[in-house]
This record gives C-alpha cells, structure tokens and sequence, in this order.
C-alpha cells in the first residue's frame, strides 16, 4: 500500500551482512537520491508514494556502494585522530612538549599533556575561527552578485550537518557545514554560490542553473567533485 503523506522514519536494513541504520524520507520530489552521511548512516529520500518494496530494491541494487562509502566514513574517523584535513590537505596531529595549541602549514601540534576533550574544544574552536575566516570572505567576495535594493545580506551561521553541505533559511541565515572546511576552496566557493543562487531562485530549476553558470561556468565539474566527499549538493 502506498502512503500519500509525507513522512520520515528509522529502518534498519542489512547491508553487506551488517545492520545498517537507514533514514528514510518521502517528499515532494521526481527521483530517489541515497547517501551515507557524516556517522555512516543510509539516508534515502523518495517520492511520496514510493513502495517500501521499491526501496529496499534500490537499497540491494546500490549495496555495493554504500558498503564502499560506509568503509570510507569509518577510514575516516579512524584517521580523525591522527589528522585533521584543511582546504584538501591532510595536516598530521602531532604532540608538542612546549604546552601550546599551534596550527602551520604542515601540521597541528597539541600538547602532550592534554586530554581528549580538551584537544577536541581546542581543535574546533580553531575550525570555527578559520571558517569563519574563509566563508565570511567568500561571501563578501560575492555579494556584490547578489546585492540589489532591499535585499539584505543573510547572516552566516556555521554548523554541524549530518546531509548538507548548506542551506538558505528564510529568516534570512546562510547556513554552511564546518565540514566545508576540510574541503578545496573552490569546492566551498561552490557551496557558498549554491546558497546565494537561492536567493533569486528557490528550486533547482532552470533559473538556478542559470544563476550558477553565470558565476561558476565550470560548477557542474565542481559538483562532481563534491559528490565524491560524500555528500550531495544537488
């Protein structure tokens, strides 16, 4: 039986003999789009009405994949530790002797004596800051773009998402991942353009598409690549 509703709920699912916790969603939307998110759970977002027979038949049909980026997620936090990854590069944590947080171009260094949660504030204070820095300034990069009479400038608030790269709340936030901050620029330069194209087109119609090669000429190559760090844009 089909549902009709808009809806959002919890599954688990076996995925390559492992039980995996999915979130499904169904929506106002054309297509089904899979993800794994930032804790390696299955995100599935459906069209109102999708059987749940046709889900777990896409589920098996990508399993494959998703044991792939599932395993690239746990590579990731077992690294987390050990590194930290900075516009691309991967920066070695290192313990200092000298008693001083310190950030270079080619390392971390944390004191020696410091605990766990200790070095986790210090390290996310100093992403909070260096984000701050750079998407404050892609922003200001663009706005003249965007500007016009009576349209004001959305104030920037950084977050923790679990599915987004950013979004564009009507309260008048632009909302970007910290995560962002592990990425190329010109891939967070693209996310950052994503959420002002937003301000003249509210879908991801042709007007948005138009918006976006107008500014990014090459932002379709860009996607791609953003894909590729695990989550979606588009």
């Amino acid at each position: 039986m089909r549902q009709r509703k808009s809806y959002r709920q919890e599954l688990w699912l076996d995925v390559a003999g492992e039980s995996v916790k999915v979130l499904l969603s169904a929506s106002v939307r054309k297509s089904i789009r899979l993800q794994v998110n930032s804790e390696g759970d299955v995100d599935i977002r459906v069209p109102v009405g999708t059987p749940k027979s046709d889900v777990l038949t896409f589920v098996r049909r990508h399993e494959s994949w998703l044991s792939e980026r599932r395993e690239a997620v746990k590579e990731r936090d077992r690294k987390r530790s050990a590194s930290v990854m900075l516009y691309g590069r991967e920066l070695p944590i290192m313990e200092s002797a000298l008693g001083e947080f310190l950030v270079t171009d080619q390392q971390v260094w944390m004191p020696l004596e410091w605990p766990q949660e200790k070095r986790d504030k210090a390290l996310d204070k100093w992403q909070r800051e260096e984000a701050r820095h750079c998407y404050t300034r892609l922003i200001e990069q663009w706005w003249p773009r965007f500007a016009k009479p009576g349209r004001e400038r959305p104030v920037l608030r950084i977050k923790r998402m679990r599915t987004r790269w950013g979004s564009l709340s009507k309260k008048g936030y632009i909302n970007l991942n910290l995560a962002l901050l592990s990425l190329p620029e010109d891939l967070i330069e693209l996310v950052v353009v994503h959420e002002l194209c937003h301000l003249e087109h509210f879908d991801h119609g042709p007007g948005f598409k138009a918006c976006m090669t107008s500014c990014l000429p090459d932002w379709r190559a860009r996607d791609k690549r953003i894909n590729q760090a695990g989550l979606m844009l588009l």
